[in-house]
């Protein structure tokens, strides 16, 4: 259940598209038909007790904070406007919304995510690693650091879904999922980010983590059916 909005002046306008927002998607992606890949994955990291540090691509962020919202993950946004209202979204869901990113406010977002990762308990955490504006398809290594920092695995996870809106004035080319389309999310295996990965080998293992990314997604986009309008991104490896 979603408590109605309070408002003041400011930012009135932002507060009630957020809420109403919320509300719209909340019933949209419940219609979707979810078929999940790498089940033993979702269901030791994401349904059990174990933590995790799990990242992603930017076009599935609106499917993927409500997909996740009952294991109530820590979520980073980025400070800019955009990040604001896709962080309320995320708090009226249920998540826990950290405010950051690559080119502000990233390390001290950072911070909190591994003093919340070392608490007791099923703790979860995630990003997106082509955020906050891209070039899309092409991963920082924010969450692998989060990742070695805190001493949990890393989970690379993609969504797609058919039919879907496209939105193809975004950088990311933000992904919705129709309601009753079929959606996938797609799983890689666990990744150890040890704590010698550090200066090239990090950069290294961030290509990697996009390359495998990348795979992900273009295997969720042929299951479902999803053909990307944009014909560099179907030969993207990463």
């Amino acid at each position: 259940m979603i408590d109605g909005p309070t408002f003041n002046d400011h930012g009135r306008g932002r507060q009630y598209l957020v809420y109403w927002a919320t509300l719209i998607l909340r019933v949209w992606f419940a219609t979707c038909r979810i078929t999940i890949v790498g089940r033993d994955v979702h269901e030791r990291f994401i349904l059990g007790d174990e933590k995790l540090v799990g990242g992603t691509w930017h076009r599935g962020a609106l499917f993927l904070v409500w997909f996740y919202r009952r294991v109530r993950p820590m979520i980073m946004f980025s400070r800019s406007r955009d990040g604001e209202l896709i962080a309320g979204y995320a708090a009226n869901l249920g998540v826990r919304a950290v405010r950051g990113s690559s080119s502000r406010g990233g390390v001290s977002a950072l911070r909190t995510m591994i003093r919340f990762l070392r608490q007791p308990g099923p703790r979860k955490a995630a990003t997106v690693l082509d955020g906050p504006r891209g070039p899309r398809y092409e991963a920082r290594p924010g969450m692998l650091q989060l990742a070695r920092n805190a001493g949990v695995p890393f989970i690379p996870l993609v969504m797609s879904a058919s039919p879907a809106v496209t939105l193809r004035r975004t950088w990311d080319r933000t992904l919705i999922p129709l309601p009753f389309s079929r959606v996938v999310v797609i799983y890689g295996r666990p990744l150890t980010i040890g704590t010698d990965l550090r200066g090239p080998r990090l950069e290294a293992k961030c290509r990697e983590v996009g390359a495998l990314l990348n795979r992900l997604r273009r295997e969720a986009d042929r299951l479902t059916g999803y053909r990307p309008p944009d014909r560099s991104d179907r030969d993207v490896s990463g």
